[in-house]
């Protein structure tokens, strides 16, 4: 390892090099009801200093013809020329393979089980394969509890505070950057394909409504609760295709049984 005539570290400036040329482009940042247009146009230029090109926004309020938004955006236009609007965030999920999740919320539907850093190394990997979505909730109270059932993991930025809530734009960045540092140097081998979000929902009610079908009582009869567990169950680690429909055909084989069982075969 070398040091060139500007003082830098030859290997090190290399490997930079790498990791540059190496824009997350299968990431994709959602903003559920942004209430900011300075906040998103901050967050699209947090967006292309870390390489990330995809901005989607679950009904924001107005920004498009807002000056703000193109004043904190300085230099990012393109990001948000490029930037979609929908009206869900299953919408704005559908086709990624991998949900994260923001909150700085505390309770029982906001469990945090790995730190954020692990969670963005999580999705680095496996974004050099598949879409892959980090989900940020709103200003004023951050993500529902509907809306956090669909991600696979949840993350809580640490803070030296007793409410830990960062600005919509500073935890962006705070994630990008994570997410931009633990981008692999090397190719990712490929692995055994990964169910879709899709896919995945489609697991989750086909497993549930088998359930219903035998007469399955979950814990003080509450199903939402079960389903809750039954996604963290599911989403331990992503869920590949070949699994998904080995779960699909034990549920259609229960709902066969029941089907013979009630016709008296």
């Amino acid at each position: 390892m070398t040091t060139d005539a500007d003082g830098e570290t030859e290997g090190m400036g290399k490997a930079a090099d790498l990791v540059a040329a190496q824009p997350l482009a299968n990431i994709r940042v959602v903003l559920v009801e942004p209430a900011s247009p300075g906040n998103i146009g901050s967050v699209a230029r947090v967006l292309k200093n870390t390489g990330i090109e995809n901005l989607v926004l679950v009904r924001p309020a107005p920004w498009r013809e807002e000056p703000e938004t193109h004043w904190m955006a300085h230099g990012s236009a393109e990001i948000l020329a490029a930037a979609r609007q929908v009206d869900s965030l299953e919408e704005a999920l559908s086709g990624t393979h991998f949900v994260v999740g923001t909150t700085h919320r505390q309770g029982r539907f906001r469990v945090v089980e790995q730190g954020h850093a692990a969670a963005c190394a999580e999705a680095a990997h496996l974004c050099q394969q598949y879409p892959v979505a980090v989900v940020f909730g709103r200003e004023k109270d951050g993500l529902s509890r509907e809306e956090l059932r669909l991600c696979h993991r949840l993350v809580r930025i640490p803070s030296a505070v007793d409410h830990p809530s960062f600005n919509l734009s500073q935890a962006v960045l705070l994630i990008a950057y994570e997410l931009f540092r633990a981008q692999p140097l090397e190719p990712v081998p490929e692995a055994a394909p990964l169910a879709s979000v899709d896919d995945f929902e489609r697991v989750v009610h086909h497993v549930l409504e088998s359930l219903t079908t035998i007469g399955f009582k979950p814990f003080n009869d509450n199903m939402s609760n079960f389903e809750r567990v039954l996604r963290r169950f599911l989403s331990r680690v992503p869920l590949e295709r070949r699994d998904a429909w080995v779960l699909h055909r034990i549920c259609g084989q229960i709902k066969k049984f029941c089907r013979r069982f009630e016709r008296g075969v």
